[in-house]
């Protein structure tokens, strides 16, 4: 019913007014980071109706709490090996997420699990045993993508007490955890976004997820057997089906999220990522519209020199973000023009870092990728 009410309503429109349209220029690529403010205080925030010529109100949003996604070369991951057609990988955590890109879409090959999580012995890659296309262009009212994501972790028993073992009728050799996620996203609504920053224009996706948690054991001389049902009632609420529903805000005017709400159970907003500056991002920030950037030493180990011939003299803000996109150290610096400026960095551990430049707006006019040795 609410589909057919979406219909009349978006069809009528389109005849009346230019709806928002999602393109290619907005897709993602190698180099982009994107900045977002997260808020669970919610109150405010009304979802409102599919259709057109919405209008949502969420300018009364504020949050200092940061969250970051950045899109960095494939060979950034620990496990890009297992993921060879892949173009970049972006991390969540200790989750490494790798993505292809085409010219109309964007496909999530698989993750993978870097070492050092909450169970020992586990990592490794998950290769989908079909690319999920996560983003289609271009996208427009009414226009729907599903998709699946499939895989698993198995981990050996001897990390597990004896006493939860001895519960079981035999003892297993090991474990493996299956994740099964399906994916529904129709876009249901367009309209006008208020932000504490700016107005957009923007699409609305009602985003379904169907999660399908199961547990295998493998067993000498029987291989692998279902126990979702006996770890059921060891671990009471893990294993099962879970049903998700969001809501996803873009535009074609920049690229990333405009907003991103999360909904209980009862299908109310729960919590919200939104895009918190004014900020136009069409060019990919290491594309032809950004600073080029020289860093030196690259490894650099206790001082980084940074050189810019195109900007001139004059106040700045630098941002230094790790991998995950989190802030490690920022100041205001002085630039001048045709000259290189020293940042100590001997607080830094060895890793990979990015570099941002900003203005005094706080929007980004370049970055580049160092190295601390």
């Amino acid at each position: 019913m609410n589909y057919l009410y979406s219909l009349i309503l978006c069809s009528l429109a389109w005849t009346a007014n230019a709806q928002t349209t999602i393109t290619s220029a907005v897709r993602p690529a190698v180099g982009d980071s994107f900045g977002y403010r997260y808020d669970t205080v919610v109150g405010s925030i009304a979802l409102g109706n599919p259709g057109p010529n919405q209008i949502w109100d969420f300018s009364n949003l504020n949050s200092n709490v940061r969250r970051s996604e950045v899109y960095l070369p494939k060979s950034a991951g620990v496990n890009a090996s297992s993921f060879p057609t892949a173009d970049a990988v972006v991390f969540q955590g200790i989750t490494e997420m790798y993505y292809r890109m085409y010219a109309n879409r964007v496909d999530l090959l698989g993750t993978a699990t870097r070492g050092g999580g909450p169970i020992p012995g586990l990592g490794g890659a998950n290769v989908f045993p079909k690319p999920a296309t996560v983003l289609r262009y271009p996208e427009n009212c009414l226009d729907t993508l599903s998709y699946q994501t499939i895989s698993s972790v198995a981990f050996s028993s001897s990390i597990l007490p004896d006493s939860l073992l001895n519960s079981l009728p035999l003892k297993p050799d090991s474990f493996r955890v299956n994740f099964n996620t399906k994916f529904h996203k129709e876009a249901d609504a367009w309209g006008t976004l208020k932000l504490p920053a700016k107005s957009w224009e923007v699409l609305r996706e009602k985003i379904n997820t169907v999660s399908k948690t199961t547990i295998d054991a493998k067993v000498q001389f029987l291989g692998w057997i279902d126990v979702t049902g006996l770890a059921s009632g060891l671990f009471a609420g893990f294993f099962g089906d879970l049903n998700t529903t969001a809501y996803a805000f873009i535009s074609n005017e920049t690229k990333g999220y405009i907003a991103y709400i999360t909904t209980d159970s009862l299908g109310l907003p729960a919590a919200v990522q939104y895009k918190p500056d004014d900020r136009i991002q069409l060019q990919t920030a290491n594309g032809t519209n950004s600073v080029a950037l020289s860093l030196y030493p690259n490894p650099a180990q206790d001082l980084l020199l940074v050189s810019n011939y195109s900007l001139p003299g004059g106040r700045y803000t630098y941002r230094i973000l790790d991998v995950t996109g989190k802030t490690i150290q920022s100041a205001k610096i002085q630039l001048i023009e045709n000259e290189s400026h020293p940042i100590q960095i001997h607080g830094l551990k060895a890793a990979t870092y990015i570099f941002q430049l900003l203005d005094n707006k706080a929007q980004e006019l370049g970055n580049a990728r160092f190295i601390v040795e």
